[in-house]
């Protein structure tokens, strides 16, 4: 006869993951960082609004993935470039045009070169802000967005570039 006692043990639940993201600490710190990278992509301050609520609701389904507060950084960058994407592939899909700086823009507009780096393609934008708004390393950068710290190194330097002549023309 057959036994079915090894099928009787209890089973107990796996251990949960110590290391889960404190939700409320993590908004506080990081709330305004993920707002100005979403505002600093889309230029539009309901469209950067809609981000910041979009990153961290994925926070809450991917809480207990994050490993330590530098791979929370690093998650909520890249999720936040990641949902500015996906938010220009819709407007593309749709037929509009790019969303550009409107009257919600005069709320971040203390800074006068903020308007000067908005101007700047998409490639050189977000390095910009990454390394001048956000200090991180050239190499951080590059291993953050998944390309060789040379192609940091140029769109940095060619962004350098424009700011300086159209900063000049304004100055």
């Amino acid at each position: 006869m057959f036994m079915f006692s090894a099928l009787l043990i209890p089973v107990t639940e796996a251990p949960k993951n110590t290391k889960e993201v404190d939700l409320a600490a993590a908004f506080e710190a990081y709330c305004d960082m993920v707002y100005r990278l979403a505002f600093i992509r889309t230029g539009n301050v309901a469209d950067a609004e809609d981000i910041l609520s979009e990153v961290f609701l994925r926070l809450v389904k991917n809480k207990n993935k994050i490993d330590g507060d530098e791979h929370l950084k690093n998650w909520l960058i890249r999720v936040t470039i990641n949902c500015s994407n996906t938010l220009f592939k819709r407007l593309k899909r749709r037929g509009e045009v790019e969303l550009t700086e409107n009257s919600g823009f005069d709320v971040i507009k203390e800074d006068a070169v903020l308007p000067a780096v908005l101007s700047l393609p998409e490639n050189q934008k977000i390095i910009v802000y990454m390394y001048y708004y956000e200090g991180y390393s050239v190499e951080e950068i590059a291993g953050i967005l998944g390309i060789p710290s040379g192609t940091v190194k140029s769109r940095l330097a060619r962004a350098r570039d424009k700011l300086k002549i159209k900063l000049s023309n304004e100055f």
